[in-house]
């Protein structure tokens, strides 16, 4: 291991060179070292900064056009060892079949590759990213009558999901990888055939040229599009060109609350509650349509949980949800519990009624008081952290939470501008489509259906009317968090930015570990697919290296593919 606290002179040649030390940068170091390759980590944070430092990079700027669809930046990005994972969750869902296949009813939805592809690393992903075996399937019956709603998908959750001092440490304390940090890139050498040449980067204001092998780009969606981009603006045959699919389909997801679940026996519950495992991981069991009813009534992939009611409504009358959300109002103490895009969504926009939520408290104060040590003990003070909680009530009644799939849609993209004052600007046109919302409420209507034929319960919408609950859940489509589809796995250069092995097309050692490459957003939140693409190209990489014999990383076919493009 060597970590570069001070340089006046570039490390030596590397097999490759990463830029990120987020969740998926570590995640592809990680494999790229256990396989034997000697690998460059440089993060323009430090191995303390990703738990503090959310101010953007002096001459870099972002202009996000709908705020009310994109959070800030603040909220999304970090910059350091372990990245976002200090505002993670922690929450491990792969892909399904489906989310790589061509389906007729979302558009450029088939991928270069399917699932048979990304199974090999599932296990080290999971390795990785602390989240038990890879059991991603309840050996546990369905509720009968559900018909093609299931309850068998799993998610699992990261043990302890903040990687700066555990998959971090363990990345720069590796004997190939060498750690350089509080270093930024900006800007690259390309060679006449297209090949990365260098990396520049600066640090306390001075430059220095790093050569490798082969370059990864693991800055985050947001932060990888916009360095290309800008050398798009260079160069402007590069990466497909300004009308290419570079910085194009910017995807999330739809996430949110707009109906309770009415369970008709409230012990049901417990099917669908928190559980730590045999492998000491908590999973959680939810509702999913299976391939063939999504394809039977055309909808997105879309999945449901059970939640606490909306911790600001003082109708729920719980004192210990009343208490909790007294403790996130207090922002420096909400922001130590949670971060700060859900501490937000949970506390909802003012008023806030605090007198009825102190009347709550009182109506059962050591039990509030209990409850929430116990919240603590087990999410902040245990080895295992608990992802969450669900408070149990005799009246079956739920929120019901959804994640749901958005479609892939080329006019919701990041594009360069130029301040007045002559400053770069990263530009966020995020958008969501009337389809978007369509299967969501149609989702909610097949659930709502075979739970009342199964006798097992119902939904009831929180809005008086179906215009009311389409208003609601267009008011919760707002993401920013999952950053997918910028720079897109492709058939071909004009089809996508990277081939199906991570490689741009426009250059054949410059590769991208993201979910950035996704070409569809699937219903599972993207870090465990994208770390899974994290290690399948560390493999890559390395099946490379023992094959060649040149110093630049070859890819004859792919140079020829490219070389091509470009002439």
């Amino acid at each position: 291991m060597t970590l570069l606290r001070s340089w006046t002179e570039p490390p030596g040649d590397v097999d490759c060179c990463v830029i990120g030390a987020g969740p998926v940068g570590l995640a592809f170091a990680m494999a790229a070292a256990e396989a034997g390759l000697t690998v460059l980590l440089v993060d323009a944070g430090t191995e303390r900064s990703a738990a503090r430092d959310i101010r953007p990079h002096s001459g870099q700027r972002t202009e996000i056009l709908d705020p009310a669809r994109h959070a800030p930046l603040q909220q999304t990005v970090r910059r350091g060892v372990g990245g976002t994972s200090s505002i993670w969750g922690g929450r491990c869902v792969p892909f399904e079949p489906i989310d790589f296949e061509e389906r007729d009813y979302v558009p450029d939805s088939a991928w270069p590759i399917d699932a048979r592809d990304v199974e090999p690393y599932v296990e080290t992903a999971a390795r990785f990213l602390d989240c038990g075996a890879s059991v991603f399937r309840s050996d546990q019956p369905d509720w009968n009558g559900l018909g093609d709603i299931h309850m068998s998908n799993l998610e699992r959750w990261a043990r302890q999901p903040k990687f700066a001092t555990r998959l971090g440490r363990r990345v720069i304390d590796h004997p190939n990888v060498t750690a350089l940090l509080d270093t930024r890139l900006v800007d690259a050498d390309f060679a006449a055939d297209g090949k990365v040449a260098r990396l520049v980067v600066e640090r306390a204001g001075t430059q220095m040229r790093l050569r490798a092998r082969s370059y990864v780009l693991a800055l985050g969606g947001l932060e990888t599009t916009r360095f290309l981009l800008e050398q798009q603006r260079r160069r402007p045959d590069s990466f497909g060109g300004p009308d290419g699919p570079l910085g194009r389909y910017y995807m999330g997801h739809l996430t949110g609350s707009i109906a309770d679940i009415v369970l008709d026996d409230p012990a049901r519950a417990a099917d669908l509650d928190f559980v730590l495992d045999e492998h000491d991981t908590y999973v959680r069991r939810r509702f999913s349509f299976s391939e063939e009813a999504q394809r039977k009534h055309r909808v997105l992939n879309t999945a449901f949980y059970l939640d606490n009611p909306p911790f600001y409504e003082h109708e729920h009358r719980n004192p210990t949800l009343s208490l909790v959300f007294l403790g996130l109002i207090l922002r420096p103490i909400g922001r130590r519990i949670l971060a700060e895009g859900i501490r937000l969504r949970h506390i909802g926009r003012p008023p806030y009624r605090i007198s009825a939520h102190l009347r709550n408290v009182l109506r059962k104060p050591w039990r509030a008081v209990g409850d929430v040590l116990d919240i603590l003990r087990r999410r902040y003070l245990s080895s295992v952290r608990k992802p969450g909680f669900i408070l149990r009530n005799d009246r079956g009644r739920y929120g019901l939470h959804y994640h749901a799939e958005q479609l892939p849609f080329a006019d919701s993209r990041l594009t360069m501008a130029t301040a007045p004052d002559g400053t770069p600007v990263l530009r966020v046109d995020y958008r969501y489509q009337e389809e978007d919302i369509d299967s969501l409420l149609r989702c909610h209507q097949l659930l709502d259906e075979r739970l009342r034929e199964s006798g097992i319960g119902r939904l009831e919408y929180l809005a008086a009317d179906p215009a009311g609950v389409r208003e609601s859940a267009w008011e919760q489509t707002t993401d920013g968090f999952h950053s997918i589809g910028t720079t897109r796995m492709g058939f071909d250069p004009t089809d996508g930015v990277v081939d199906r092995d991570c490689r741009t097309f426009w250059s054949s050692n410059l590769f991208i570990a993201s979910s950035s490459v996704f070409r569809t957003a699937g219903e599972a939140n993207p870090t465990f697919l994208a770390a899974c693409l994290g290690v399948r190209l560390a493999n890559h990489l390395s099946g490379v290296s023992r094959r060649s014999t040149d110093e630049t990383c070859p890819g004859d076919a792919h140079e020829q593919q490219t070389n091509a493009v470009r002439s």
